[in-house]
């Protein structure tokens, strides 16, 4: 894979790993009700309200909150992977490679959206999607460098490397606690 792909297809492993974490038991699920979430995404949620504002520990209200996060995020999750795919697939033109860049792109923005449209009474999934939020943040920062003029895919710049590895260590802890937070308290 040339340094060019490699570029774009961290873009995309930044973008999908970030939702990696949730159960596959819930995928099904998810994909049933997805339609429902994605028609009324609107960014009113109480997504700028603290971790410390939101109830701690209590188990029905993370239940209540992980089941709609992980509606939103197995979709998104699908998404990027079909695109991840897609990516492979594709002989290395840069017309095609920018059109994925740009579908990863709206796909981060509606996911965007949608989490921050979730209103959540939860302190521990608060804290995952303040995550989610910063990391959908830094992608979007990397995706505005890879569209400038002077970007070089072969040499990406040093903001750049510094974005995808920030990016990398927010899924990498994000994907944890969901993780945890799944085993402990999903269905």
């Amino acid at each position: 894979m040339n340094i060019a792909n490699k570029v774009l297809f961290s873009c995309l492993i930044s973008f999908s790993l970030m939702f990696t974490a949730c159960s596959e038991q819930k995928a099904d699920i998810a994909q049933n009700k997805t339609s429902e979430t994605t028609s009324s995404a609107t960014t009113q949620g109480n997504w700028k309200s603290k971790a410390t504002e939101l109830s701690t520990a209590n188990a029905t209200e993370i239940t209540t909150d992980l089941a709609q996060l992980n509606q939103i995020v197995n979709h998104a999750n699908t998404q990027a992977l079909q695109l991840r795919a897609e990516l492979r697939s594709t002989t290395p033109q840069p017309e095609k490679r920018q059109q994925i860049l740009l579908k990863a792109n709206d796909i981060q923005a509606k996911t965007q959206q949608q989490i921050m449209a979730l209103n959540l009474n939860s302190s521990e999934v608060q804290s995952l999607r303040t995550q989610m939020i910063d990391n959908l943040i830094t992608s979007q920062k990397m995706y505005t460098l890879s569209t400038a003029s002077d970007f070089n895919a072969n040499a990406p710049s040093d903001e750049f490397k510094q974005l995808g590895k920030r990016s990398m260590a927010l899924q990498q802890k994000i994907s944890a606690e969901m993780d945890a937070l799944n085993q402990h308290y999903g269905k």
